[in-house]
């Protein structure tokens, strides 16, 4: 009977302790079903800046040369000499080859002797003429003779006029025996040997001139509106690794290619030394000036399916942008197209991100 008390002591405590329990599983559930604020984002931003750069073009070319030419017998004959061959370096005027000139020399002596001749019938003709001019002031001659002198006289003027265009005509057919050079070039083929019978009109060298050699390249398109002559460019082939030559734009087709919406430029390069040749390739830069131009990190910037994207923070709030960009500048690059200056940009967790996230930007200790 002693232990009902002590019984009856832990029964009201279970009691108490049930109710207690009771009354807080109402105030659990009701915690449970309130809506809790999500967690915001913490992300690195920077800002779009514009800056300074010099703009350039990078683009692959083919070497031309600077002038290319097929030379022609002028006269008929045999090749009586030849003296350049394949791969010789020529200058302006020098002598190629010969064509057997004796008949030719033979035309230019008769010439020349019919000119001697007509020369001196003319000055007996002009003797004849003064004298009868005399003799027709006091008289002495009916008019009709003197007109025959004079007759004669135009005669003799007449045909040593010819006789002097003979020998002219006679020099020029000699002087084609003769095949030159008509600027300094090199010669890339010989078409005739010696004692080869060849007309007027026969091949007979074909000769390249490559210094200065042509560069042309073609430009896309939205570079075509900073293009000029005068421009400066460099080159550098797989011939010659680690050397870079230098030229200058020339010439600037008038037209795209509708193709491929690129415009041929040609540039012309100093070449004294022959190291570069016509048909190489080659990987041109194009120096197009100073230009200001709007840079976000690259860390910034998101590609997919050929598609790039950046994320500006607006407010608290993560916006996609489509953008298009340019060119990279050390652990920058530059958008052309779908950014403001100063707009804000994610640099981090960018996989985390989508439009409308809301984030909030951390602070970037000074560089």
């Amino acid at each position: 009977m002693k232990s009902y008390p002590m019984r009856a002591l832990w029964a009201g405590a279970l009691v108490l302790a049930l109710l207690c329990c009771s009354c807080r599983e109402p105030e659990a559930a009701k915690a449970a079903q309130e809506p809790t604020a999500p967690a915001r984002l913490v992300v690195v931003v920077a800002p779009a800046r514009e800056q300074t750069l010099t703009r350039t073009v990078e683009v692959q070319g083919a070497l031309f040369p600077r002038e290319k030419t097929v030379l022609a017998a002028e006269a008929d004959g045999a090749i009586s000499e030849v003296m350049a061959d394949f791969g010789d370096r020529v200058a302006a005027g020098q002598v190629l080859c010969r064509i057997d000139p004796r008949e030719y020399q033979l035309r230019l002596d008769s010439a020349r002797a019919q000119l001697e001749q007509a020369q001196a019938r003319l000055v007996n003709a002009k003797a004849n003429f003064h004298r009868a001019s005399e003799l027709k002031k006091n008289g002495l001659i009916p008019q009709q003779q003197f007109d025959e002198i004079s007759s004669t006289l135009r005669v003799a003027q007449a045909d040593a006029e010819a006789a002097a265009n003979a020998v002219g005509l006679a020099k020029t057919k000699f002087d084609y025996t003769y095949v030159r050079a008509p600027f300094a070039a090199y010669v890339q083929k010989r078409m005739v040997s010696l004692g080869e019978h060849v007309g007027t009109g026969t091949p007979v060298y074909e000769l390249i001139a490559i210094d200065p050699i042509k560069l042309r390249a073609s430009i896309p398109e939205r570079f075509v509106p900073k293009l000029r002559v005068g421009l400066h460019i460099d080159l550098s082939v797989e011939a010659n690794p680690g050397r870079v030559y230098s030229g200058v734009v020339r010439r600037i087709a008038p037209a795209l290619d509708e193709a491929s919406r690129t415009l041929l430029i040609e540039a012309e390069v100093p070449n004294p030394d022959g190291s570069l040749r016509p048909g190489y390739f080659a990987h041109v830069t194009v120096n197009l000036g100073r230009d200001r131009a709007l840079f976000v990190p690259q860390s910034a910037v998101m590609r997919y399916a050929g598609v790039s994207r950046v994320f500006v923070l607006e407010h608290g709030v993560v916006r996609s942008r489509e953008v298009e960009t340019g060119v990279t500048l050390g652990s920058g690059i530059e958008i052309v197209r779908g950014l403001k200056p100063g707009q804000r940009v994610v640099t981090t967790d960018l996989d985390r991100l989508a439009d409308g996230v809301r984030a909030v930007a951390k602070e970037q200790s000074p560089s």
